[in-house]
């Protein structure tokens, strides 16, 4: 079911937004408590697991890989879903954060969950909820996160998925997704981002990430900054997992229109990325190796299946390129790190040579401008500032003033719909636009250009309606 016009939505479904939203909290919805202790840590995962119980623990009736990272981990997943996929499993795929409509984080063999089936599993996990609140009041409050993450492993399970693919919300260690007993962990490439939560070096972020790892269970690293492996393999070592890692355990060799894999699973030559860009050759093969795993463990896909699933594979929102009248071009991509920007920057040279873009970029608060600026401005030749519809929102000034220490032509609008009809204009007929940052900036330049229609808004006494992309 598509997610309608607006005002057209269920309404058992804008009802069951009307439950997330009064389990909502910006600064907490993500994990247990990001601003707490261990310990606070701890509990939520406590409470994530007592709720799951109640609800029969549907989260252990199928296999899990479960992936972490900075960037690329959308992407990763993407892929291993589309590879089980095409293999004959019953394949349940939850991500985080969606880009119109909540019902996006759950989706199953590719489809995201009907607005009635979502309605149904809303109620009854909220039902659920309330009673393990009731019963065990000292583990706090069930987020909204959490409530979500219960969601997706029940229709899971009452799907009958023989698999599953679990992306982590925020962090790893104290995300509400680390009480699966996952066949296989991943961790993508980490870069700096939450650093208030997680902490200011890229060690102490693989550190929270790596906190998914579980005893005895594989763990597939991605290609990493120094420092990074080290602090994986030794967390690894703690809990006697064995390690897969990208430029020792296998290798990729090419371009994304044309590339060679080869690892423990042997070697496949001439494979192509439907998802452009060079970067997407790491998500590639950090899926690739989970894959093997997954076949090891019970689950084997093959390279037939993962041949034709990293082909068709389609991931709103990342480098998503849409050709409109007159020959301009915008692309839509949610860098929101400095390495995601530096890699979204090599893909427009590669993809546009001759064709600087004009960029509409939007930043969430704890995201630092200036060093995302610095890895775009190669790729770009002005800068159009703005802000989604989101509380975490940074200030377009900020930006603005980053742009400014780089030379970049600049100018503020305050919505992200003015803001790509500014670029467009500033463009040029046959001109190129990319709308990048946040995915919050890209979700709604998606709907400006009719490719998505949103929920009904959040707010507080509008309980029936609900939201963005929050989280």
């Amino acid at each position: 079911m598509s997610a309608g016009e607006p005002g057209r939505h269920n309404a058992s479904y804008r009802r069951a937004l009307g439950l997330l939203w009064r389990r909502s909290a910006w600064e907490r919805g993500l994990v247990a408590d990001p601003f707490g202790t261990p310990d606070a840590g701890k509990r939520g995962l406590r409470r994530v697991s007592a709720l799951l119980d109640r609800l029969g623990a549907p989260h252990r009736r199928y296999g899990v890989i479960h992936i972490a990272g900075s960037k690329g981990k959308g992407s990763t997943a993407a892929f291993a879903a589309a590879t089980l996929a095409a293999a004959g499993y019953r394949t349940g795929l939850a991500t985080s954060p969606h880009l119109h409509a909540w019902r996006e984080r759950i989706a199953i063999d590719g489809q995201s969950v009907s607005e009635e089936t979502f309605a149904d599993l809303a109620e009854r996990t909220e039902a659920a909820a309330a009673a393990t609140e009731a019963v065990e009041s000292e583990l706090g409050e069930i987020t909204t996160f959490e409530l979500v993450t219960a969601m997706a492993f029940l229709a899971f399970a009452e799907a009958a998925c023989e698999v599953a693919v679990v992306e982590v919300g925020l962090g790893g260690e104290w995300d509400a997704t680390n009480v699966v007993d996952p066949i296989v962990s991943a961790i993508t490439r980490i870069d700096l981002e939450h650093t208030l939560i997680l902490g200011d070096t890229e060690p102490a972020i693989a550190a929270a990430k790596a906190g998914i790892i579980k005893p005895g269970r594989p763990v597939v690293v991605g290609a990493q900054p120094p420092g990074v492996l080290a602090t994986i393999e030794q967390r690894a070592r703690e809990m006697g997992s064995p390690v897969l890692a990208a430029g020792r355990d296998w290798a990729v060799d090419g371009g994304w229109r044309r590339f060679d894999l080869s690892g423990p699973w042997g070697a496949w030559p001439s494979l192509t990325s439907a998802l452009p860009g060079d970067h997407q050759l790491e998500n590639v093969g950090v899926a690739a190796a989970a894959l093997w795993w997954a076949g090891l463990a019970g689950y084997p896909g093959g390279e037939a299946a993962f041949r034709s699933a990293i082909a068709a594979s389609h991931w709103p929102g990342r480098f998503e390129r849409i050709a409109l009248a007159g020959g301009s071009t915008v692309v839509l991509d949610g860098a929101h790190t400095p390495a995601a920007a530096a890699a979204l920057a090599a893909a427009l040279t590669d993809a546009y040579p001759d064709r600087p873009a004009t960029a509409v970029l939007g930043l969430s608060a704890d995201k630092d401008p200036a060093a995302v600026i610095a890895a775009l401005a190669p790729a770009i030749v002005g800068l159009v500032a703005t802000r989604a519809e989101s509380p975490r929102a940074a200030d377009p000034g900020a930006v603005v003033a980053a742009a400014n220490s780089a030379n970049l032509p600049t100018a503020i609008v305050p919505t992200v719909a003015e803001a790509l009809a500014r670029a467009r204009h500033e463009a040029g007929p046959g001109g190129m636009v990319v709308v990048t940052g946040s995915l919050f900036v890209v979700a709604e330049a998606r709907e400006a250009l009719g490719l998505g229609v949103p929920d009904p808004a959040w707010g507080p006494g509008r309980e029936e309606g609900a939201t963005g992309p929050m989280g």
